[in-house]
């Protein structure tokens, strides 16, 4: 039986260009609400001063948004909207929002009430071109206000540029939910770990290594003993092989590596 494919960024982009909407159904002081109840400047500005954005999924444009991201003025994308984005995202961080991470955020919205999206945060890294022509890392935050059929038509965000955090083999994206009454409070309802490369989905040799000690029961200091080197690095292994298999604990990670033939 043929799985039904699920839809892409540019696909739900472009299926919802071609559809007729009524603009007095949408208000936008919903993002002003946002902001206000639950502190969301405050949260994040304390730190460091982050781009602000406004983005119509609809159009592809933008309706609003901070000056000099990346060295760009924000005249560059009010004019050229999403496709001044597309010319300076990374080919590989495009492809796998486009394939896998926005595909991913619909699922996830579908199971929530469209009237409380813009309560639910999404957060994950990208890496952008500069205006020099040199990629940075940044952490993209953004909430959606959707239709009354849960589709996202708004896109209210921030990017703050984490370059000296930045993780180049991965991208981690996680979902809270903001209580809409207190200042930064919220729950953490969701986090998944994406991999650029098909290979770094793989365990390495010295993960297998792990992975077998670990299936013999060895703690990770009893590991490092075996493998001289440090108990830290034992469990950097080890939580790395977690974000990988997406499981909790131990059990469930060597049950894993022994249904899929890892060791």
């Amino acid at each position: 039986m043929k799985t039904k494919s699920r839809p892409t960024w540019f696909g739900y982009l472009e299926n919802l260009r071609q559809r007729v909407h009524e603009s007095s159904q949408f208000s936008l002081t919903a993002f002003d609400d946002f902001i206000k109840a639950n502190g969301f400047a405050y949260s994040f500005f304390r730190y460091n001063v982050p781009f602000i954005y406004l983005l119509d999924y609809r159009t592809g444009m933008y309706i609003n948004m901070s000056d000099n991201f990346a060295g760009y003025s924000s005249e560059c994308f009010l004019k050229d909207g999403i496709n001044h984005t597309l010319q300076i995202y990374d080919p590989d961080h495009l492809n796998l929002f486009n394939k896998e991470i926005f595909p991913d955020r619909l699922d996830i919205l579908k199971k929530i009430n469209p009237e409380e999206h813009k309560n639910y945060v999404f957060s994950y890294t990208q890496r952008m071109k500069n205006r020099e022509g040199i990629y940075e890392d940044f952490l993209q935050r953004n909430c959606f206000l959707s239709d009354k059929e849960g589709n996202p038509l708004f896109s209210m965000g921030m990017i703050m540029n984490i370059n000296h955090f930045g993780n180049h083999n991965s991208i981690v994206q996680t979902v809270d939910k903001v209580d809409g009454i207190g200042i930064g409070e919220h729950e953490s309802i969701y986090k998944k770990v994406y991999y650029l490369n098909e290979e770094d989905k793989l365990f390495s040799k010295r993960e297998r290594e792990v992975l077998l000690w670990m299936a013999e029961g060895l703690s990770s200091k009893m590991i490092a003993d075996k493998l001289f080197i440090s108990e830290h690095t034992i469990n950097n292994h080890r939580r790395h092989m977690h974000d990988k298999t997406h499981t909790a604990n131990a059990i469930a990670l060597v049950s894993f590596a022994i249904k899929n033939g890892v060791i």
